[in-house]
């Protein structure tokens, strides 16, 4: 359970999750994820990160394997132990979605959500897992979250860094240490404390809102190794890896970021 509270259902979801009742009336209701409003489906998008960069996006997708709404406020900081937050859990859509951020047309995830009527949630949760949120791996095989594709030009030489980039988050994410065991995997795949002030209602549907722009804050492209393929350049997704840090790490912190999400909740689901 994710709480104390009184359990609607027992809706377990990789040995953790159920919602708790807030005092509203249990419904099911549509969720649906996309890219930013701005995009154009079946059409490249055009990030400009600042003066130093123009990124433009062939291919972004993202595999969300779960979203949840909480009652319990934001937080400054990370989580000091476990993965839930404190508060009640309010609603989780637990059947997951590949979304493709280059289109900013709602994608639905295949079953609905389970939740409670209640005036405002604080608190949303975006689970990067094609799996249990805590096996290592996974999946089987090994997948990865999220994919990117694209070219990135310098504005103050107008050189071009073709690039392709992949996030797993599997076992080469996971940390160790004296405390507690170290640092647990589903902390590296939950996204937690992204802003989610909707009222869960008996009509309309939850919307996610990702912006793959986000995915390249603060990103020197310049420092990007280069990949097999000549001319190209590639994200190193292993954090053992040579290469890895500045860019695959700066690029894995974005995608872990609250910068990318956002919720709302909309009448045309």
């Amino acid at each position: 359970m994710r709480s104390g509270h009184l359990v609607l259902a027992a809706l377990a979801v990789a040995g953790l999750g159920c919602v708790g009742n807030a005092g509203g009336e249990a419904i099911d209701f549509p969720v649906a994820a996309a890219g930013p409003a701005s995009a154009v489906a079946g059409q490249p998008l055009s990030c400009t990160e600042g003066a130093a960069w123009t990124v433009t996006l062939s291919e972004a997708s993202l595999h969300v394997g779960a979203v949840y709404l909480n009652q319990a406020k934001a937080t400054s900081g990370a989580q000091a132990t476990g993965c839930t937050l404190p508060g009640t859990y309010v609603a989780q859509e637990t059947s997951a979605l590949d979304v493709d951020l280059l289109s900013p047309d709602p994608q639905a995830f295949p079953a609905p959500a389970h939740g409670i009527t209640i005036p405002s949630p604080q608190i949303g949760e975006v689970w990067l897992t094609r799996g249990p949120v805590s096996a290592v791996p996974s999946s089987s095989p090994v997948k990865p979250v999220l994919v990117l594709a694209g070219t990135a030009i310098a504005s103050a030489t107008g050189t071009s860094y073709p690039f392709t980039g992949t996030v797993t988050i599997e076992s080469s994410y996971q940390t160790t240490g004296a405390a507690a065991g170290g640092d647990p995997i589903c902390k590296k795949r939950i996204v937690s404390l992204i802003p989610a002030p909707v009222a869960i209602q008996e009509t309309g549907g939850l919307l996610l809102r990702v912006d793959p722009c986000a995915f390249f804050i603060g990103i020197d492209f310049g420092a990007l190794p280069p990949s097999s393929t000549s001319g190209t350049f590639q994200f190193v997704d292993d954090p053992s890896a040579a290469g890895y840090s500045p860019t695959g790490s700066d690029l894995y912190g974005n995608l872990h970021s609250t910068a990318p999400y956002s919720f709302t909740w909309t009448a045309d689901l």
